[in-house]
């Protein structure tokens, strides 16, 4: 039993020992998950903003193109608004002979104007694209740190074999509370034999004490039986003499007393007869 509590003892021990270590290995394996899904969305973060950073070069180029055709197709915007005897208001002339005009490919400042914003929004997903893949970096710095480099299957391989250890463990230790209360029900009555063999210790020499004393007891009433039988041949006989004895005694008794009132009745007697004489 005591080899019971033992070995359950130790699992317990080895249980505490094994969560002590499940948790660490949990969280470098939810480390390692992260750091391989972060591997993943940094690069595709990295090839969105690479293709976003792209277009957004693309449209400022077509922006800064249309730029130029607007400068140089400019005088036709200006020719439109031209009425004749009306000061021109680059050069100031009254007379207009041969205004510009504007051609297929003109750029209007709308033209331009969208083409700026289509390059401005570019430019700003270009860059929530790349502060997204600067997040991402730093966390899969965070994560790399945390995990290592070992594989997420290698460690949740060790986490499993860490997980059933601790359950055979924790298995063998719950045999402890099993065991201790066994143990202390052995020593209880283990308790209470040693505690009834005391009792009848002390019953047996309580016994034997009180044998002795009646036998004390039986010889002092023997010998004073003996004593009060004498010479008689039974206790009977000794009464007998006894009362007889006693018979004799009353009667010598009966005796010295009416010997006692004659002489008393005499001396009575003899004091009269005196006095009498004495008045003759």
């Amino acid at each position: 039993l005591q080899a019971r509590i033992d070995a359950a003892g130790e699992a317990a021990v080895r249980a505490e020992q094994l969560g002590a270590r499940r948790e660490p290995v949990r969280r470098r394996l939810d480390a390692a998950r992260r750091r391989d899904a972060l591997t993943g969305e940094l690069a595709a973060a990295r090839r969105s903003a690479l293709d976003s950073g792209q277009r957004a070069g693309d449209l400022r180029t077509r922006w800064l193109d249309l730029k130029e055709q607007r400068l140089n197709g400019i005088a036709a915007e200006l020719a439109a608004h031209l009425t004749d005897g009306e000061p021109c208001a680059v050069c100031g002339a009254t007379e207009h002979p041969a205004p510009a005009r504007k051609d297929a490919g003109h750029v209007d400042r709308e033209t331009e104007q969208n083409a700026l914003d289509a390059y401005q929004a570019a430019q700003r997903q270009h860059a929530e694209g790349e502060n997204r893949a600067a997040q991402l970096d730093t966390a899969l710095s965070a994560a790399t740190t945390e995990a290592g480099d070992t594989p997420a299957d290698q460690l949740a391989a060790e986490l499993h074999d860490l997980e059933r250890e601790f359950e055979q463990a924790r298995r063998d230790a719950s045999a402890l509370h099993a065991a201790q209360e066994e143990l202390r029900r052995a020593e209880r009555e283990r308790e209470q034999r040693l505690e009834a063999r005391q009792s009848a210790a002390v019953r047996t020499a309580s016994r034997v004490t009180r044998r002795e004393t009646l036998e004390r007891e039986q010889a002092t009433l023997e010998e004073e039986l003996t004593r009060a039988r004498g010479a008689a041949s039974s206790v009977a006989d000794r009464a007998a003499q006894l009362e007889r004895r006693a018979a004799l005694l009353t009667g010598a008794a009966d005796a010295a007393r009416a010997a006692d009132e004659a002489a008393t009745r005499l001396k009575e007697a003899d004091a009269r007869l005196a006095d009498a004489a004495y008045r003759a």
